[in-house]
């Protein structure tokens, strides 16, 4: 039967302060009415002000079992007596203080019940801390079932790296409370995805992504040594101040000019990383960043993450390579299409329009152009474009220097940026900060060893382009170079005609018999004797007519006019 009892006349009575134990009043949504000075010094408040109006889904306390660990279900004990309408007995629930410091209560939540609705809930709390500190009892089976849980997430994640250290992560925080944070290499061991999640402060979460986003990321000297030496790292309870002092100096400097979006000060923390490996190689590290007043993690932590992040990165490192396989394919198929759209048209707008296509799908960038080399003043200028937000993009002259993408063409070699500040240098800063881009590349196009112009790529993320990606974008642009050239060879045959053929032939003289039948006797190489004997007219007649000729057909002397009727084929 739910309990009636008369809590709100309780909570208003003027010697609440004074009843014993501590005790919390809260209203039939959850509020905050009431909290006595036993209650106040137990969650760490100053005064009855700083917790009145407050929500209990809002307190940050997460239910645990009897020893301490986190419970599967975390409904604050007050909203759970609202719910059922029923008392919640030896509820114990981990929270932290205003001052960071971590403590453990056991709740008692009794409701009010009026005309079968709830009109409040009369919480006591007892201080478990010492109790649980003192002795943290060991639970066998806590690591059995994070390893069973994570196990049964992986089965049903997508075959994506990313989307493999999401779920782990992400089942690992609402497991236990604490920033875990899971690192892959990529092809190049110089750079790493990072995936992070904190089911009670995705603030922290997200803070901890963008730090190794940023295009200085910082290198974090702690993940940097489990991946050399293959071995976990345990701090089981640190000072704070401490533990950022065994930080690199570009780490503490980031952590400086970018401060954590903290909720309340750290005192000490608890920090376990161990390796991620596949096949006998180490691909990442898995790690658990939690606040800790004491309890501190032990051996036993390490075994049981050490089997998930095991299983983590075979997993990982199969969807990777699975990944890897259909780009490839996809890349291939890229080339093919582009190579058949050169054959099957002599439309070069078409075809960059394709090549744009592909090179925006294959290389997963958000915009793409393509600049021609104008030989006659030698400036860049764009001829094709895809991506851009802008409606009207200005028609930009850019010349071949020091700044790109001058740059990629007279060094005749791939150019990326990825560092923001780099973009002030650009003679277009102000398209790129209209449209938001953190990264950009640059491939000459060359042709027969000749420069016809570059190839760009804009993406408004960060890129992490590793060589696959980078010879997919010269490729690209050797196909967007021949596809210029194969342009420009066809404009030229158009107006000159093919090597060797004869140009357009002059219209034919107005000639009579004789005459005819004379300039094909010179042709012959007859002399004016032998024509003349050959056509039965005297030498001189013959010489008078050679001399017409001439001068009708507007040369000087017997050779050229020979020559000319030849090549104009007059006979």
């Amino acid at each position: 039967m739910p309990i009636v009892n008369n809590t709100s006349g309780l909570a208003s009575m003027p010697g609440f302060d004074g009843l014993p134990g501590a005790r919390i009043a809260y209203d039939g949504e959850g509020r905050v009415i009431r909290a006595n000075r036993a209650a106040l010094e137990i969650l760490g408040f100053e005064s009855e002000q700083a917790i009145v109006g407050s929500r209990a889904a809002d307190a940050g306390w997460f239910r645990t079992d009897a020893a301490g660990w986190p419970h599967a279900e975390n409904l604050h004990p007050a909203e759970a007596a609202i719910r059922s309408r029923q008392p919640e007995r030896e509820v114990v629930v981990r929270f932290s203080r205003p001052d960071g410091a971590e403590a453990w209560i056991q709740v008692e939540a009794v409701p009010t019940v009026s005309d079968n609705q709830v009109i409040g809930v009369l919480a006591t709390l007892t201080d478990v801390t010492r109790i649980l500190t003192d002795l943290r009892l060991p639970r066998p089976g806590y690591g059995d079932h994070a390893l069973a849980e994570v196990t049964n997430q992986l089965a049903t994640a997508r075959l994506d790296p990313e989307a493999i250290l999401t779920t782990v992560t992400g089942s690992l925080s609402r497991l236990r409370p604490g920033t875990w944070v899971a690192s892959l290499m990529h092809k190049d061991p110089r750079t790493s995805r990072v995936v992070a999640a904190d089911d009670a402060d995705p603030l922290i979460a997200r803070y901890v992504e963008d730090m190794h986003l940023a295009p200085s990321s910082p290198t974090f000297t702690l993940t940097t040594r489990v991946i050399e030496t293959g071995e976990p790292v345990l701090m089981p309870s640190v000072p704070f101040e401490e533990f950022i002092a065994m930080l690199s100096d570009d780490v503490r400097e980031y952590l400086d000019k970018n401060k954590p979006p903290l909720s309340s000060p750290i005192r000490y923390l608890g920090v376990v990383i161990v390796p991620m490996r596949a096949r006998g190689a180490t691909v990442g590290t898995l790690g658990l960043f939690e606040r800790r007043s004491s309890s501190p993690l032990t051996e036993h932590d390490v075994r049981w993450l050490q089997a998930i992040a095991d299983r983590t990165g075979l997993a990982a490192e199969n969807a990777q390579l699975y990944v890897d396989a259909i780009s490839r394919l996809e890349r291939l198929t890229a080339l093919r299409s582009v190579g058949l759209a050169i054959t099957a048209s002599p439309d070069l707008r078409l075809i960059l329009r394709v090549i744009l296509d592909q090179v925006t799908a294959g290389l997963g960038v958000d915009a793409a152009d393509v600049l021609l080399l104008d030989e006659k003043d030698g400036t860049l200028g764009s001829v094709a474009s895809t991506g851009f937000q802008s409606t009207s993009i200005p028609d930009y002259r850019l010349p071949v220097d020091e700044s790109l993408p001058g740059r990629a063409v007279i060094g005749r070699r791939i150019e990326t940026v990825t560092a923001l500040g780099a973009f002030t240098q650009f003679r277009r800063r102000s398209l790129f900060a209209r449209e938001g881009f953190k990264a950009y590349g640059a491939v000459p196009l060359i042709a027969r060893g000749k420069l016809t112009g570059v190839l760009e790529v804009f993406h408004r993320n960060q890129l992490q382009p590793d060589q696959e990606w980078l010879e997919f974008l010269e490729a690209l642009g050797s196909e967007a170079a021949i596809a210029i050239d194969n342009a420009g060879m066809h404009e030229r045959l158009e107006k000159t005609g093919p090597p060797g053929a004869a140009g357009p032939r002059a219209p034919a003289p107005d000639l009579t018999k004789l005459e005819k039948e004379i300039l094909a006797l010179v042709v012959e190489g007859d002399s004016n004797r032998d024509i003349a004997e050959k056509i039965h007219l005297s030498p001189n007649t013959v010489k008078f007519h050679v001399r017409q000729l001439l001068q009708k057909l507007d040369v000087d002397n017997r050779t050229e006019l020979a020559h000319k009727a030849t090549r104009e084929g007059w006979l």
